[in-house]
């Protein structure tokens, strides 16, 4: 380059340098010198539905549930991917009350001609943009908000400065601190089916009408109290913090995660990766935590996860045939050679059998049986598969609905433990599983004598 072209280049950037400072000068006299006249934005906080701000690289998109006036959720959009996260409620009502707040010290210029900023969005339809720009002069920043209704058209138009601070809340990296730690904000109710798996055990529940089911490995009723529970752990689990740098799958242990929760609701689909540990003292966990597909890396605290089994004998209901005290309407009782020995059918709340009713001796033991399998709690119930032995079978049991359709069928047996005998009931699985409840006490034993009688009877007898 000549030394000419050099110098002509060093007055082309001198001028256009002090071209620069000449508009910062301006603005800067323009805002100490015209009248102060201040205006607000005019929205109502109550009435926005979603919150949008930042650039096409770096964008923040917060939206208020359709179902949950105080609920909102965030996705963040940047060179690192996007990840979605539900936003506290305090930290967007405190933002959207700053902005509702803010004085604009209006200026006759326009001053910022670039797009981007903040967006807020209406229930009714109704949209405020607000563009900034860079230049701060005196602690102020240019705005230019524009305000339109539903249609699209422009109802107002302000140019002016507001105080930089106030900006400076609406930014990518603030806006990542508006993330609420808890993982979800969601009802147990609306939990329609969870599953939680570690290394070679897995436990998937459904709610099936009004009841939890156990879906998998096996289909069986799963105890209430118990599933919910484990809804509950995880609805409340917390993040300890977020990890919003690169980090690989070697150090976070999540390409290979020691366990994993599923977790499906009416809306959404929610799962958390539990990973290595993230600390020297072994307290927090790595975690991957998704909603709807978007993914974000997280610690968790380890002592949150104490209550958390993936082994399916936890959840199996104590239960052998829940709630259906009212729905039998026949008991048979069968031989070790799977013959009915005995059949009893209900009429109009009383027992009969061939059309006689039955005596009080054999009332009760038909009421005993039915309350052991359909409201009383076994003191253990497991899965067994078919190279546990099982002890000789005394009876089968049937229990039948109006329609005649089975509602349970059992096989009994008697085990000899140290704390006596136990009754064993029995519900065959797949594969040659079965489930095993047990009891103990005066009825089992009352009832465990008055099957095996039952089922000794002759073929043809009644």
């Amino acid at each position: 380059m000549s030394l000419r072209t050099l110098l002509i280049w060093c007055i082309i950037a001198g001028f256009l340098g002090g071209g620069a400072l000449l508009l910062r000068q301006q603005h800067a006299e323009s805002a100490r010198s015209q009248p102060v006249e201040r205006a607000g934005l005019q929205f109502d906080p109550a009435s926005i539905v979603s919150l949008e701000l930042g650039t096409s690289d770096l964008r923040v998109v917060i939206e208020r549930s359709e179902t949950q006036i105080d609920e909102w959720t965030g996705t963040w959009s940047s060179g690192a991917g996007t990840q979605s996260w539900g936003v506290s409620p305090t930290r967007v009502r405190g933002a959207l009350r700053t902005l509702a707040t803010t004085r604009v010290r209006l200026s006759e210029n326009r001053l910022v001609d670039s797009e981007g900023g903040i967006r807020l969005s209406s229930r009714d339809g109704s949209v405020i943009s607000v563009s900034f720009g860079t230049d701060r002069a005196g602690g102020r920043s240019p705005i230019r908000l524009e305000q339109r209704d539903e249609s699209g058209a422009i109802e107002r138009v302000l140019d002016g400065w507001v105080e930089s601070q106030i900006l400076d809340a609406f930014t990518f990296g603030n806006a990542l601190d508006w993330r609420d730690p808890k993982l979800m904000n969601i009802a147990l109710s609306s939990v329609q089916n969870i599953r939680v798996s570690a290394g070679e055990h897995m436990m998937q529940a459904e709610l099936i009408g009004t009841r939890w089911m156990i879906t998998e490995p096996f289909s069986l009723h799963a105890d209430r109290d118990r599933v919910e529970s484990l809804i509950r752990t995880m609805t409340m689990m917390e993040a300890s913090d977020f990890i919003d740098t690169p980090i690989d799958e070697a150090t976070t242990g999540l390409g290979a995660p020691i366990a994993k929760i599923d977790i499906e609701t009416e809306d959404h689909a929610y799962s958390i990766s539990l990973g290595q540990q993230a600390d020297l003292s072994a307290e927090q966990l790595y975690a991957k935590f998704s909603r709807d597909g978007l993914d974000t890396v997280i610690t968790v605290p380890v002592a949150s996860l104490s209550k958390l089994t993936a082994y399916p004998d936890a959840y199996i209901a104590s239960i052998a045939q829940p709630n259906a005290q009212t729905s039998v309407s026949a008991l048979r009782v069968l031989g070790r050679d799977d013959v009915v020995r005995f059949e009893s059918v209900r009429d109009q709340g009383e027992w009969q059998v061939a059309g006689s009713r039955v005596d009080t001796i054999t009332k009760d033991a038909i009421g005993r049986l039915i309350t052991l399998l359909s409201s009383t709690e076994a003191t253990a119930a497991r899965v067994i598969g078919p190279e546990t032995a099982f002890p000789r079978v005394i009876a089968g049991v049937a229990l039948v609905d109006r329609q005649g359709e089975i509602l349970g069928s059992y096989d009994i047996a008697l085990e000899q433990t140290d704390e006596g005998i136990s009754l064993l009931v029995a519900q065959p699985l797949d594969e040659g599983r079965r489930v095993v409840w047990a009891y103990v006490g005066e009825n089992a034993q009352a009832t465990a004598t008055w099957l095996t009688l039952s089922a000794g009877r002759p073929v043809s007898s009644n």
